[in-house]
This record gives structure tokens, C-alpha cells and sequence, in this order.
């Protein structure tokens, strides 16, 4: 059956995520995010260098230099005009399209309108259709709607030329970035003249495409298609990228005939004093410095070639604000601190390449600002949710850790207690069981004459292991101290082994005696013979009867100085590389069949390191299983003086728990005051 509550225990970390992802994306999904999303979006749009102007598209300019040589204010008399499109039909332009709002040139000379001119500059735009070059009088917008031209111009196809600003909506910041395509289903100007160029077809609508009911109008995202800042620097010939042509040029034929065959011509004001003349983009947001002729083009450019902003899906937008959220939430509470920083600037830096890549090559736009937002959030959220969670860890761990210093004191304690308070009973026992053996030994049976020779033998092992014990307890609080003298290593050898004789000839253990003769040296002659009669001892130990153990001494020198090297070898079973591993650790002993009918503390081998190191001195052993066994300790000829060994991380040992220790501690000694097997079978050697 399955069990929902251990699912969630076993789960719990990443339904958390999920859980807080998932408010995180619906929270953000009800926030517009408008500025900011504006802002990444002309960021995007200002470094996109994959779209070109199209040099088909001529942008004639009705400027200061034409105002000033023709003694006129902009937009200039309906003359003029009549005048330019004349001009014009010697160049055979393949469209014209006008932006000027001819009501301002109707309020500059109203009689024009009323007579001659006004005729001749429809009969020229009739006679340009007639030809194939169709004619489209932009028009201007009010509260009342288009404003029409003033008649007979009305007669001339005209549609409704806006440049659309984010005023309300959007970045709210004035910036022209869509385009009216239709209003009240009439087609706008940019699309009237795409279909009069016959670039696309009557009912299409670029891609991407969207509707805004309240205004019963269609706008579409366009492409531009090159820095919009106009820059002196740049030249006359140009303008936004795209060619330029001065009126005053045309209107003055200074152009050869048919120099503009094939050209889209549109025809605006360009006035350096004029703000109705500019307007804000992507790339400049200062005042005059982007033509609102050169935004046409753009639009118009946009559509004849079908280069349209094509905004992603908002299902695509709320699964990549989730993602994100997850994948943040998710490094930032199972990695480093150092590796979720990393991760979130990663994630933000692949984001903007993956929405750049799309805009550039595919022309998608994919809304940045929720995913963005999600993601600084989401980092945000996550680190103090950490924070508090490996605070309490930390807190549990410290009240752990002072729990762990009194059982410390306690184990101290009691070590020194048992210890100091074992040693007088165990004497005494030891005492009384050897005066019992010398004054009625006459009296007593063989089998109990061995019995209290077991006694004698188990009390000095129980000794030794206090011993062990105190020595433990001297090193862990750092008490032990070095009595230095000039000793010869030798006589100490020959000391331990006069109380080894005896074992060894039970067992019939030969012992190899080879001593090369050596100068005195400084040591602590108490910690050596501590040293080399634990060797000793193991050796005889874990040897098997009739076996021989090769005890050496001689002066060696390798490239880090001079030593008196002791090796102790034996012929037993030997040790597996796994065992070699934790030799020197305290209290371990190789858990087999071998080792389990041996007494012994686990302390010999730790103590063993310890003593030599503090001496400067090194400790190799080398095993193998069927082997044998061979210890050799190493130490310095030329002592520096005393020192306490520092245990690295790569050469200390852990420290076993509290816990251990005292089972260990105790089953020591429960083993130590068992009496031992007569006739016990001697395993190879695996104590440390």
C-alpha cells in the first residue's frame, strides 16, 4: 500500500521547491513588469545586427536647407508641391509616399487649394498611377479620428499615417517599438502603400499580429532595421540607413532622369527646431535625435519584406518562469553558496543568450523580465531559507558538541579513576598469587600451580593494559613529555628481549639477534622500551610455533638525514592492504578468526607511532597475507630537540566517538580479565 506520509519525508525538499516555484511564477505571472521589460527590450533590439535597410526605400526630406533656399516655412505651399511630384515623373519612382499633413500646408496659403495648383498636383499624382507608380497622402489623427486632406487632395488615396508611442501602455516611456496596421478595418498607412506596391497580398497581416479591441485597431511589432540617431557625421546621402534625398534636389531637377527608377519615395519634414519631426526608439531616447521619417521607412520596410516581431507564446513565458525558479531553488540549497552564485549568473547570462539568439535569428520575442525577476527571487528566497536551516543544524550540532564535551570530562574522569584505583588491587593480586606459588608449591597440584600461574600472567596483561590506559590518557591531554639521553639503542634491545626469552622458548620461537654496532643517541629510554617491547611482543604474538623473528639494528642515511633504523620481522599470517590502512588506529584489531583468541588492547601500534614521532622518528611496516610481518622504526641520529607530535588530516586518524570508545575501553578490559587459553592455537599478527 502505498504510503503518502513517507512519501512526503522522503520527498520533502523537492515538493518545497515545487510548491514555492509554482506561487513564485503566479505571483509574477499578475505583474506586467512593463518598464522593465521595455528596457530589455530596446536592449536587445539596439544590439540585434541582423537586419539591413533597404535601399529601395529613398527617404526625400523636406529640411532646413530646402526651406531656407526656397524663402519658406515647412511644410511648404502646395505649389511646391505640385512642383515636386511634376519633378518626380521624370524619375519614374516606383511609389510615393507622402507624411506631411497638407491641412498644415493649407493653413499656409489656403488659395492654392481653390485653384490651379491644387489641380495640377492630383492630374501629377493621376498621371504617376497611370503609370504604374501609385501615390498615398499619409494623414494625421485626432480626437475625432483621420483628418482628412483638404479637397480636391481627398480624392488622391490616403489612409491614416501614425507613429505609434508607449504612452499608456507598455514601457509608458514614449518610445515608438509597434505599428498601427488597421483602424475601424481601414488599412493604415504603411500597409495601404505595401499593398500598393503589390508586396503583399490585400487580407494579409504580418505574423505576430495582434488585436486591441478597445480601439477596434491591429499593430504589429516591426523590425528596425539600423541606428535610427541621426548623425551629421554621417552625411546627407544617408539617413537611419537608408538613402537620402533632399525636396529642394528633386523639386530644382538636379537628379539625371530616371534616377530614382524602382525607388519607394517618402516624402517628409525634417526641422531641426520641429519635436513633430522626431521621436524616441530603442536606440535614443533624447529629444531630436531620431527622424520620424526614418521610422516610417522602418515600418514600411518591416512589411514589404515581412521582418515582423513575433512575440512568444504567454504558456511559453509561465513554463520558462517556472524552470528557471526550479532550477535555482534547486542548486541553491543542494550546492555551495559560492556554486549557487555561479549558477544564478549562469542561468541569467544563457537566458539572455537563448532570447537573443531567438529575436536575432527567428525574430521571437521572448519576454525577459518574469524569468529574470524569477530568478534574482528566486536565489533571494532560497539563501535565507538556507540560512535559518543550517542554522538550526548548526544549533543542534552545538548542543551535540557540548553533550559530547561532558561525556569527554566523564570519560576522563573515569579513565583516570578506574586506572589509578585498578592498579593497587591488581598488584595485590599479583603479589598474593606469587607468594601462594613460592611458600606451598610443595603442597599444591600441577593443575593448580597452573591456574595461578594463569592468574599471575592474566594480572600482568591487565597491568599492562592500565598502563596502555594511563599512557592514552597522558597523550590526548597533551601531558606527555620527552626525557631526553644520550642512550645506546642496542642495550635497550637486548634488555626487552631477556624478558621475551622465556615465551619465545615456550613456543619455540627463534630469535634473530642482529645488532650492528651503533653510537649513543638522544632518546627516552622509557618510551623506546615501551616501543620496541610492544613490537616484540606482537611479534611473538601472532607468530606460529617453530617460526623465527629477525630483530636488527644498523645506521642508514637517505636524502632526508641520518637514522638508527630497529626492524622486528616476523613469519605469520600477515595483513591485507585494507588492514594496513587502520594498523595505527586506536583500539582496532582485525575482526577474524585469527585475532579472536588474542588478547589485546588495540592501543600498542597508536602508542607505538605517537612515542616515535615525538622523537622525529618514522614507523614503515610491511605485509603481506602469508607473508609475515616487518616493522621498522626510523629514528634521527642528529635530534633537534623534543617535539609533540601534530597529527595532520592526512596522517592523524579520526578520533573514534565517545561511544566506541567505551565499548572498546570495556571490552578490553572484560577480555584482559578472562583467564587465557593454555594451549590456544597463536594467530598472525593483526593488533594495532
Amino acid at each position: 500500500m502505498w504510503d503518502f506520509k513517507s512519501y512526503l519525508r522522503r520527498n520533502e525538499k523537492l515538493l518545497l521547491i515545487l510548491a514555492a516555484s509554482a506561487g513564485l511564477t503566479g505571483m509574477l505571472l499578475n505583474f506586467d513588469f512593463g518598464i522593465i521589460e521595455a528596457g530589455l527590450y530596446d536592449l536587445r533590439v539596439s544590439r540585434a545586427r541582423g537586419f539591413t535597410a533597404d535601399p529601395d526605400i529613398v527617404l526625400v526630406t523636406l529640411d532646413d536647407a530646402t526651406t531656407k533656399a526656397l524663402d519658406e516655412f515647412a511644410p511648404l505651399a502646395l505649389d511646391s508641391h505640385a512642383l515636386f511630384l511634376e519633378a518626380a515623373e521624370r524619375l519614374e519612382p516606383r511609389a510615393v509616399g507622402y507624411v506631411i499633413d497638407f491641412n498644415q500646408v493649407s493653413q499656409a496659403n489656403p488659395g492654392h487649394f481653390q485653384g490651379d495648383w491644387a489641380t495640377r498636383f492630383v492630374k501629377a499624382a493621376e498621371r504617376l498611377q497611370d503609370h504604374g507608380t501609385p501615390v498615398v497622402l499619409g494623414t494625421p489623427y485626432d480626437v475625432t479620428g483621420e483628418v482628412l486632406p483638404p479637397y480636391p487632395l481627398s480624392s488622391l488615396p490616403h489612409s491614416l499615417a501614425v507613429v505609434h508611442k508607449d504612452g499608456n501602455v507598455f514601457g509608458e516611456d514614449k518610445v515608438t517599438r509597434r505599428a498601427l496596421l488597421t483602424l475601424d478595418g481601414k488599412p493604415a498607412f504603411h500597409l495601404e502603400l505595401a499593398r500598393a506596391l503589390d508586396t503583399v497580398k490585400p487580407d494579409w497581416l504580418p505574423t505576430g499580429a495582434y488585436s486591441v479591441p478597445e480601439v477596434e485597431g491591429w499593430y504589429f511589432l516591426f523590425q528596425y532595421h539600423g541606428n535610427t540617431a541621426h548623425r551629421p557625421d554621417v552625411g546627407t546621402d544617408q539617413l537611419g540607413g537608408y538613402p537620402r534625398v533632399s525636396f529642394y534636389d528633386i523639386l530644382r531637377n538636379k537628379l539625371p532622369p530616371k534616377a530614382l527608377r524602382g525607388k519607394t519615395l517618402l516624402v517628409g519634414t525634417l526641422s531641426k527646431d520641429n519635436s513633430s519631426d522626431w521621436a524616441f526608439t530603442p536606440y535614443s531616447k533624447i529629444a531630436f535625435s531620431s527622424p520620424k521619417l526614418v521610422l516610417h521607412a522602418n515600418i514600411l520596410d518591416s512589411l514589404t519584406h515581412r521582418e515582423s516581431i513575433v512575440p512568444a507564446p504567454r504558456w511559453l513565458n509561465a513554463l520558462l518562469t517556472f524552470g528557471v525558479a526550479v532550477f535555482v531553488l534547486w542548486w541553491v540549497l543542494n550546492s555551495s553558496p559560492l556554486a549557487g552564485v555561479f549558477a544564478t549568473i549562469a542561468l541569467a547570462g544563457a537566458f539572455f543568450a537563448v532570447s537573443g539568439a531567438l529575436y536575432r535569428f527567428q525574430g521571437i520575442w521572448l519576454r525577459e523580465s518574469q524569468p529574470l525577476i524569477a530568478i534574482i527571487l528566486g536565489y533571494y528566497l532560497a539563501v535565507p531559507y538556507r540560512l535559518i536551516r543550517e542554522y538550526k543544524k548548526r544549533w543542534d550540532y552545538q548542543r551535540k558538541n557540548q553533550l559530547l564535551i561532558q561525556v569527554e570530562e566523564l570519560k576522563t574522569n573515569f579513565l583516570s579513576l578506574v586506572t589509578h584505583d585498578l592498579k593497587t588491587p591488581v598488584a595485590r593480586i599479583q603479589g598474593l598469587a606469587e607468594v601462594l606459588l613460592r611458600k606451598a608449591s610443595d603442597r599444591l597440584l600441577d593443575r593448580d600451580k597452573e591456574t595461578i600461574h594463569h592468574i599471575i600472567g592474566s594480572t600482568e596483561e591487565l597491568n599492562r593494559f592500565i598502563s596502555s590506559i594511563l599512557e592514552l590518557h597522558k597523550v590526548e591531554s597533551k601531558r606527555m613529555q620527552l626525557s631526553l639521553e644520550s642512550r645506546d639503542i642496542n642495550q635497550l634491545i637486548e634488555r626487552s628481549l631477556e624478558s621475551f626469552k622465556a615465551p619465545a622458548r615456550a613456543k619455540q620461537i627463534e630469535l634473530a639477534v642482529s645488532l650492528e654496532p651503533l653510537f649513543p643517541i638522544r632518546i627516552d629510554s622509557t618510551l623506546i622500551s615501551k616501543v620496541l617491547n610492544n613490537l616484540i611482543d606482537n611479534a611473538l604474538k601472532y607468530s606460529p610455533a617453530g617460526s623465527r623473528i629477525a630483530i636488527e639494528s644498523r645506521e642508514v642515511a637517505d636524502e632526508t638525514g641520518e637514522w638508527v633504523e630497529i626492524s622486528v620481522a616476523d613469519q605469520g599470517f600477515g595483513m591485507t592492504e585494507e588492514e594496513l590502512q587502520s594498523l595505527f588506529t586506536r583500539f582496532y584489531r582485525a575482526k577474524n578468526e585469527a585475532t579472536s583468541t588474542v588478547a589485546g588492547t588495540g592501543l600498542g601500534l597508536y602508542l607505538t607511532r605517537y612515542f616515535v614521532e615525538m622523537h622525529q622518528g618514522k614507523v614503515e611496516v610491511r605485509s603481506g597475507r602469508n607473508e609475515g610481518s616487518s616493522f621498522r622504526i626510523k629514528l634521527p641520529i642528529h635530534a633537534t630537540g623534543p617535539a609533540h607530535p601534530a597529527f595532520n588530516s592526512e596522517r592523524k586518524p579520526a578520533r573514534a566517538p565517545l561511544a566506541s570508545i567505551f565499548d572498546g575501553l570495556l571490552a578490553r578490559m572484560s577480555s584482559s580479565l578472562k583467564a587465557r587459553t593454555p594451549k590456544a592455537t597463536v594467530p598472525p599478527r593483526m593488533e594495532g
